[in-house]
C-alpha cells in the first residue's frame, strides 16, 4: 500500500475525487437542509393545498430508491430537452431525496416542543410566525441536530452513486484504480479511509455544534421573558 501512497498520480486522483464528493455533499447538503425546512412547514400546516403537495413529495422520494430517482434525472431530464451536468444531476438527486428524510426530522423536532407554547405565545400577542422564529424552532434545532447529524452522513456516503452517471467522486476513483492497477484492497481501503474521516468530521462538528447551543442557552431559571 505504501507505493500507492507515494505515488503522486494516486495522490492526486484521491484527492480530485475526495474534493469532487466534499463539494457534491456541501452543496446537496445545503440545498436539502433548506428543502426539509420549508416542506416541514408545510407539512404541519393546517392549508390543504400546502399539508397534501408535502406529504405527497415525501412519501414519494423515501418509497423509491435513490439510484432510481437519480437515472431519472440523468436520463429522463434529457429526454424532454433539460441537459443538465452529471454533477448538477447528482446534487439534485441527493438534495430532493434527502430532504424528505430531512423534513420528517424537522417536522418532529417542531412537534416534539409542547404545544402549549405556541397557544401561550399567541395568547401574549405575538404572531404565528414570531412565536415559532422565538420559541419553537430555537428549542427544536436541539432536538434534531443529531438525526440531522445522520442524514448529513447519509448523503455524503449516497454520493457514491453518482459514480454511475460518470461523476469523477471518490468511488469512482476507488473503483477505476481498482480495476487498472489490479489492487483492489489497497484502493478500497484507502479510500473506505477517507469516507471514514469525512463522516467523523460531520459527526464531530454536528457534536460540537451542539455542546455550543447547550452552552449559550442560560439555564430556565435566568431566562428572561420575551419582551413584547
Amino acid at each position: 500500500m505504501l507505493d500507492i501512497l507515494l505515488s503522486e498520480r494516486v495522490q492526486q486522483a484521491f484527492l480530485s475525487g475526495w474534493g469532487m464528493t466534499l463539494k457534491i455533499s456541501a452543496l446537496s447538503s445545503v440545498l436539502a437542509m433548506g428543502i426539509g425546512f420549508l416542506m416541514a412547514f408545510c407539512r404541519i400546516s393546517r392549508i390543504a393545498w400546502l399539508s397534501v403537495p408535502a406529504t405527497v413529495y415525501v412519501e414519494v422520494f423515501r418509497n423509491t430508491p435513490l439510484l432510481i430517482q437519480l437515472y431519472l434525472y440523468y436520463r429522463g431530464l434529457q429526454s424532454i430537452g433539460i441537459l443538465l451536468s452529471p454533477e448538477a444531476c447528482g446534487v439534485l438527486a441527493l438534495a430532493l431525496y434527502t430532504g424528505a428524510y430531512i423534513t420528517e426530522v424537522f417536522r418532529s423536532g417542531i412537534l416534539a416542543v409542547p404545544k402549549e407554547q405556541l397557544e401561550t405565545g399567541v395568547a401574549m400577542g405575538l404572531s404565528r410566525f414570531s412565536v415559532y422564529r422565538l420559541i419553537l424552532v430555537p428549542q427544536a434545532v436541539q432536538i434534531i441536530l443529531p438525526p440531522l447529524g445522520n442524514q448529513l452522513i447519509s448523503l455524503m456516503k449516497n454520493s457514491s452513486l453518482l459514480a454511475f452517471i460518470t461523476v469523477s467522486e471518490l468511488f469512482l476513483v476507488i473503483y477505476k484504480g481498482s480495476v487498472d492497477a489490479f489492487r483492489p484492497v489497497e484502493y478500497v481501503a484507502i479510500g473506505a479511509g477517507l469516507y471514514m474521516i469525512t463522516s467523523l468530521s460531520i459527526a464531530a462538528a454536528i457534536h460540537g455544534l451542539d455542546r455550543w447551543l447547550k452552552r449559550a442557552e442560560p439555564p430556565l431559571n435566568m431566562k428572561e421573558p420575551v419582551a413584547l
